[in-house]
């Protein structure tokens, strides 16, 4: 039997996971996901498995890959002002119009750790002096994807669930994240450099309701302040639940 040319490619492996020639290794025998079988796996798994992703998935992939890290990072150490998560590239002296209040952004892009309101304070102010428009970023640390990443962190424990929508559009300059209150309402969110505002009050989703165009039109500053405004009470039923778990403890410790 003839061997096949070492230049060519591997064979397309079937649903059990074996390619249809015993000359070559199933292509994901070497990874984690080999002892599945391919069936059952998504196209875009299976793709950045073999790493043959499109070069926009790529790129996605890797600026939400630094932001995690950036964010991590803030969280475990001081940084200092010449760290690879400084993620703000804003240049003054390279923009002489740009106001002196504008020149602290770097100074509160690198605090330990990174919160979701400076982070969002920077995004803001950039969306300001660039009009909403991206530039390309030094360290491709996408500035949304951290914000969104810093809000779901943050915001975790004082709402019911939330996390960034799978089946929505992402993009590196629009995120959607969909949100439930502690009283049990759904939102999904609506992230660009602007700000955040209420995309529909279903879960991925976003159509709006057209009677309510004001809950829809209006921008946040922050994830926080959108969620004081559609959860007012969603501190006090958080610290609620904290004294409910407390005295629970303290329950079964005296028993």
């Amino acid at each position: 039997m003839s061997k096949p040319h070492p230049d060519s490619p591997p064979n397309t492996p079937d649903n059990s996971g074996r390619p249809f020639s015993s000359g070559f290794q199933s292509p994901t025998s070497g990874c984690l996901c080999g002892s599945l079988p391919v069936g059952s796996l998504s196209a875009n798994t299976l793709a950045d498995t073999l790493k043959v992703s499109p070069l926009y998935k790529q790129q996605d992939s890797a600026r939400w890959s630094a932001a995690a890290q950036a964010y991590r990072s803030s969280r475990a150490h001081s940084p200092t002002q010449d760290e690879k998560f400084s993620f703000e590239p804003i240049h003054v002296c390279a923009e002489p119009a740009i106001p002196q209040k504008i020149g602290h952004s770097r100074h509160i892009s690198t605090r330990t750790p990174l919160s979701l309101e400076d982070i969002g304070s920077v995004n803001r102010r950039r969306h300001e002096m660039e009009g909403g428009v991206l530039s390309p970023i030094e360290d491709d640390i996408g500035p949304l994807e951290l914000e969104a990443i810093a809000a779901v962190h943050e915001l975790a424990t004082e709402v019911e669930d939330i996390s960034v929508s799978e089946m929505l559009p992402r993009t590196s300059d629009l995120i959607f994240v969909n949100v439930k209150t502690q009283e049990g309402q759904p939102y999904t969110l609506e992230l660009t450099m602007k700000g955040w505002r209420i995309a529909s009050s279903h879960t991925d989703c976003m159509n709006g309701d057209y009677t309510k165009v004001d809950l829809h039109i209006h921008y946040y500053q922050n994830a926080r302040e959108l969620l004081q405004f559609i959860s007012p009470d969603h501190t006090t039923r958080f610290n609620e639940c904290v004294a409910e778990r407390l005295n629970q403890l303290v329950e079964g410790q005296a028993s």
